[in-house]
C-alpha cells in the first residue's frame, strides 16, 4: 500500500518548464553522441542503441532514487516528494535523451532494407540490453541507497 500524503502545489508552468529545460539538454546530449558516433565513423543506429541503453540504465536509477520503500526495502511506488526532480531527470533529461522513435525507425529501415541481420542486432541491443540495463541501474542504485540508510541508521 503506497501511503501518500498531501503535496504541496507545484504550478503546471514550473513543471513544464523544468521538463523543458530537461528535454533540450538531454536532446543536447543525444546530438553530442551521435555526432561523436558519425565522427569515428559509426553509423547512426550505433548512437541511438548507445542513448538508449545508456538511459534505460539511468532510468532504473533514477527510479531507485526516487521510489518510496516498504520497512522491507521493497518498492511501493513513487511519492511524487520532488515532482521537479522527476520532471527535470525523467521526463525531461532522459525523455529527450533517449528515443524510441529513433528505434523504431532504425529497426523499420533496416527491414525495408532486407538487413534483417542489422534489424535482430539493433532490436535485441535497444529491447534486451535496454531492459537489462534499466534492471541493472536500479539494482545497483538501490544497493547503495540500502547501504546508504543502514549506515546512516547505525
Amino acid at each position: 500500500m503506497n501511503h501518500q500524503r498531501a503535496l504541496p502545489p507545484v504550478s503546471i508552468w514550473k513543471l513544464v518548464a523544468v521538463a523543458f529545460v530537461g528535454g533540450v539538454a538531454g536532446s543536447a546530449a543525444r546530438a553530442g553522441v551521435e555526432l561523436g558516433c558519425s565522427a569515428v565513423g559509426l553509423p547512426g543506429w550505433t548512437a541511438r542503441v548507445a542513448v538508449n541503453v545508456l538511459g534505460a540504465f539511468a532510468i532504473g536509477a533514477l527510479f531507485a532514487r526516487l521510489c518510496d520503500v516498504d520497512a522491507r526495502g521493497v518498492p511501493v511506488g513513487i511519492s511524487h516528494n520532488n515532482r521537479l526532480r522527476e520532471q527535470l531527470w525523467g521526463a525531461g533529461f532522459l525523455g529527450g535523451f533517449t528515443t524510441v522513435s529513433g528505434f523504431a525507425w532504425d529497426v523499420a529501415s533496416a527491414v525495408q532494407d532486407g538487413a534483417f541481420e542489422r534489424a535482430a542486432v539493433v532490436f535485441t541491443a535497444d529491447a534486451v540490453l535496454g531492459i537489462a540495463a534499466a534492471a541493472l541501474g536500479y539494482s545497483i542504485t538501490m544497493a547503495r541507497r540500502q547501504l546508504s540508510e543502514r549506515k546512516g541508521a547505525a
